[in-house]
């Protein structure tokens, strides 16, 4: 079974969290994680904030000549 996946960003600038595997830390413009129980605990400690992802941009069409 897939994880349920969210984004998720720091909840204050110049906020580090760190990943659930120890290789970085969340960027700032957010990521999509799966919702486990370290990153519930980061939500629910005021860490981390859920946010929805940007909508993809719709591809230019080109002109007709």
């Amino acid at each position: 079974m897939d994880p349920i996946m969210i984004n998720l960003k720091p909840a204050a600038d110049g906020l580090l969290v760190r990943l659930e595997d120890g290789s970085g830390y969340l960027p700032a413009a957010g990521q999509p994680v799966p919702l486990t129980a370290y990153y519930r605990r980061r939500i629910a400690d005021g860490d981390a904030m859920e946010v929805q992802p940007e909508p993809a941009k719709p591809a230019r069409q080109k002109a007709e000549a």
